[in-house]
C-alpha cells in the first residue's frame, strides 16, 4: 500500500468523511488539511480568508502540506483548492497516492446547501449563485484533478462514506507502486 493516501476533490465530495473511514480500514492516521490550518492559525478558514486574504490561506495550505508529507502512513483529506498551486500538485504526486473524489455539480450544490458548515467554514469565491460559483470553480479545477489523480471515485452514487472507503480499500489492495 502507498505511504500516504491523499484525497482531493471539490467541496462536499466526501474527503473528510470518506478519509476517516479509509484511515480506519488501512490503519493509517487521518489528517484534514483544513482542520490543521484552523488549529494552527486559531481561526476558522472563512475568518482567515476574510481577515488575511486568499493568498495567506493558500500559502498556509502549502506550508501545512509540506509538513504533513514529511510523515508517512496517513490518509490526508485536502481542501478543494489544494490543487491550484503547482507546488502542491508536485508535492502530492511525489509523496503520495492521489485519490480524486468526484460528484456531479448538482449534487455538490445540494450538499453545500445542506451542510451547516458551508457558511461558517467555506468562504465564497464570488458573489454569484452557489451553482454558478461551483460550476465556474469546477471548470478550472477538474483538469488539475484529472492530471494529478491515481484513482478516481464517484461519490454521487448514494453509497455511504464507509462504503466508498471500502471500495477504495479494495481497489488499493490491487495497486502496485
Amino acid at each position: 500500500m502507498p505511504c500516504n493516501l491523499i484525497l482531493i476533490g471539490y467541496r462536499c465530495c466526501g474527503k473528510t468523511r470518506v478519509g476517516r473511514h479509509l484511515a480506519d480500514l488501512t490503519g493509517y492516521d487521518f489528517v484534514d488539511t483544513d482542520a490543521q490550518i484552523e488549529s494552527d492559525c486559531g481561526a476558522a478558514i472563512d475568518a482567515l480568508v476574510t481577515n488575511k486574504g486568499w493568498l495567506f490561506f493558500r500559502q498556509t495550505e502549502t506550508r501545512i502540506l509540506k509538513h504533513l508529507l514529511c510523515q508517512t502512513n496517513q490518509v490526508i483529506a485536502t481542501g478543494g483548492g489544494m490543487v491550484l498551486a503547482l507546488e502542491n500538485r508536485i508535492l502530492m504526486k511525489k509523496n503520495g497516492f492521489v485519490i480524486w473524489l468526484t460528484a456531479d455539480p448538482a449534487t455538490i450544490v445540494q450538499r453545500l446547501k445542506a451542510d451547516p458548515q458551508t457558511l461558517s467554514h467555506r468562504p465564497r469565491f464570488t458573489a454569484r449563485s452557489l451553482g454558478d460559483e461551483t460550476r465556474q470553480a469546477l471548470a478550472r479545477r477538474i483538469p488539475l484533478y484529472e492530471d494529478l489523480t491515481d484513482m478516481t471515485v464517484d461519490t454521487t452514487t448514494g453509497q455511504s462514506p464507509r462504503e466508498i472507503a471500502a471500495i477504495i480499500k479494495r481497489r488499493l489492495d490491487h495497486v502496485r507502486i
